[in-house]
């Protein structure tokens, strides 16, 4: 196919969306056209015809650009000129206040693997920190809204189900498809799509099966999260100060442990050395896609690339009692240098990978793999804040490998038996 078709391709699509439409709206539109079409290729030609996008290699540089961006994952056709948008923060910045467009007809949260253990109101049932923010700001709004289930489709947030094991990117492609229009088709037994706006609190996964067929529908999609990983995601709900909300005691600032850009190398961290790293404080661990790959293998259960582990090292107990840890003791003695006898996270990992396709034959082979999948943001505080500041970061980050202390799901119950096994072998 010739780079010309697929920009006339994305021309058309783009003339058949209400506006603004997202990107997933247009990249499916695309392939609704023509499915041919590499999504990469699509991808890539939207961001050519987009006006106001940075394109120093543009080959249609010459051409009447098609699209505008008007937000994040937000366009429009293209109107002679190019509005302004900042599409990212500087690092120091706080949050700006989530604030839910008053356009919004529908509101639909997606649901999460961590579930109550047993059957429950929708609302309810899905104990995941992302699920549990944005259902808390859905509540205080005035626009109707549902829960996105991989399993039954489109729920009341009060309708009554028992807890599943079906994670929609697990799926093949028909079955999201097939997921998608049967979402779309539940919901306009209850709304009238046309010219409605769909806000959309979901992955990546959820969002692209709903695309098209709302689209077909005469709906918007609106993803105000699009292209967040789950930090940045959490640290957008927690930054949500409105009147009907009271206002929450402070807590030391987790940003920077929210974002996996923060994240080093565990190389860079030893380079660091106690000097650096000789305090108390927080830290989290972030896997890459290859790393979740491979765990999500061995533990027959969906681990998401991004914050996978968290925790503390050192501070004063509620009792009163001061560790002497620091978080070079924790992350560069114990996690990077030490065993899995006395560090719970490389044995977590040990157990995880042990029947996945690459297990880690010994000490050497897992700081290998650690080295080579997961990067660490760490946080200094002083001694008396860290164990209140653990109990918030593991609150809005639920990582999947913390079993300590978190709500049972099934990954946990899994890696505990798969802990307790490899132990019982040793």
């Amino acid at each position: 196919m010739s780079n010309d078709s697929i920009w006339d391709l994305v021309r058309q699509a783009s003339e058949s969306l209400p506006e603004p439409f997202s990107r997933s709206a247009l990249l499916a539109r695309v392939r609704q056209l023509r499915p041919d079409v590499e999504e990469s290729s699509i991808g890539t030609h939207i961001q050519y015809a987009t006006a106001n996008a940075t394109n120093a290699s543009n080959p249609f540089r010459g051409r009447t650009p098609l699209l505008e961006r008007v937000g994040r994952g937000e366009y429009r056709r293209y109107r002679g000129s190019a509005p302004t948008v900042t599409l990212a923060r500087p690092a120091s910045a706080k949050p700006s206040t989530p604030a839910r467009s008053s356009a919004a007809n529908v509101v639909l949260i997606g649901c999460s693997s961590s579930k109550a253990p047993s059957a429950r109101q929708a609302a309810e049932l899905f104990t995941g920190a992302a699920f549990t923010k944005a259902s808390e700001l859905a509540r205080r709004g005035s626009a109707p809204w549902y829960v996105l289930s991989a399993k039954f489709g489109l729920l009341d947030p009060t309708e009554v189900v028992a807890p599943y094991d079906v994670y929609l990117a697990d799926q093949p492609r028909t079955y999201r498809t097939a997921w998608g229009a049967w979402v779309v088709a539940q919901l306009a037994t209850r709304h009238d799509l046309a010219r409605a706006v769909v806000e959309v609190h979901a992955g990546r996964a959820y969002c692209e099966p709903l695309a098209a067929p709302l689209a077909a529908a005469g709906a918007t999609l609106t993803e105000p999260l699009a292209g967040l990983g789950l930090g940045k995601r959490l640290a957008w709900y927690g930054s949500d100060r409105t009147p009907e909300r009271p206002e929450q005691p402070e807590h030391a600032d987790l940003s920077s442990l929210l974002d996996g850009q923060n994240a080093i190398a565990p190389a860079a961290f030893l380079a660091g050395g106690r000097a650096t790293y000789g305090e108390p404080g927080l830290y989290s661990w972030w896997v890459d896609d290859p790393g979740a790959t491979g765990l999500s293998a061995g533990l027959g259960h969906l681990v998401q690339p991004g914050l996978a582990y968290a925790g503390r090292a050192g501070g004063q107990r509620p009792n009163g009692k001061v560790s002497s840890n620091t978080l070079w003791g924790r992350v560069g003695g114990m996690h990077l240098q030490g065993n899995r006898d006395f560090s719970t996270f490389r044995l977590t990992l040990t157990a995880a990978l042990r029947h996945s396709g690459t297990p880690v034959a010994d000490e050497a082979e897992l700081s290998r793999w650690m080295h080579a999948h997961l990067r660490v943001a760490v946080l200094p505080l002083p001694a008396d804040g860290v164990f209140a500041a653990e109990e918030k970061l593991l609150e809005l980050t639920d990582p999947p490998l913390n079993l300590s202390g978190m709500p049972a799901t099934p990954l946990r119950r899994t890696l505990s038996r798969l802990r307790s096994e490899l132990a019982a072998s040793s």
